[in-house]
């Protein structure tokens, strides 16, 4: 963990403006009426920036949802250079031998591994089972009320086809990630 400097750093989070500058006779700005439209609720306070806030701010973007954490970013992307250029450096690339713009990273159609787009693919880093789970008709354990069994709680009830392992058998075809519906196919698509 990045250790903490000894200056204090004081964010307002009130969203209030100076009543110096434009905006209407309570302070704010005319277009932020009530802060809502970033999807804040009015309830900001002056937070300092120190070990607690940085925990607390890890736990928040931990379990805060997937579209609020999204919106988030479009926001700051579009209001911060340093973060657009930071967010860019980590999340876009040139492709190999193209020099398109692609988005960096991607998830294997195969493993549902998320991979580096733009790193060299190797013939063993993908490990997934290309049959369907089925179940073990020699080794048949509980069956639900509808006569479907769950493979979580009964692993060895279960076998892959491609190769008769169980569901908890490391995959039996090695190869390289492959993005789930290749960009080519997609752009013919649309």
């Amino acid at each position: 963990m990045a250790e903490i400097p000894n200056v204090v750093e004081v964010i307002d989070l009130t969203g209030l403006s100076d009543s110096s500058e434009s905006g209407s006779e309570d302070g704010r700005e005319d277009d932020e009426e009530d802060g809502s439209e970033h999807g804040s609720d009015g309830s900001e306070i002056e937070i300092t920036l120190n070990e607690e806030t940085r925990s607390q701010l890890q736990t928040a973007i931990a379990t805060v949802s997937e579209t609020r954490l999204r919106q988030l970013l479009k926001i700051l992307v579009e209001t911060d250079i340093s973060i657009e250029a930071a967010l860019t450096r980590e999340l876009v690339t040139l492709k190999r031998g193209t020099q398109n713009v692609v988005p960096r990273w991607d998830c294997c159609g195969n493993c549902e591994e998320e991979f580096d787009t733009n790193t060299i693919r190797e013939d063993m880093e993908c490990v997934f089972h290309p049959g369907e789970l089925k179940v073990d008709k020699e080794n048949n354990g509980d069956e639900d009320t509808d006569g479907q069994m769950d493979s979580s709680n009964n692993p060895q009830n279960f076998r892959w086809s491609c190769c008769a392992g169980t569901r908890v058998a490391s995959g039996c075809v090695r190869g390289e990630h492959r993005p789930v519906v290749s960009r080519k196919r997609k752009r013919h698509e649309e």
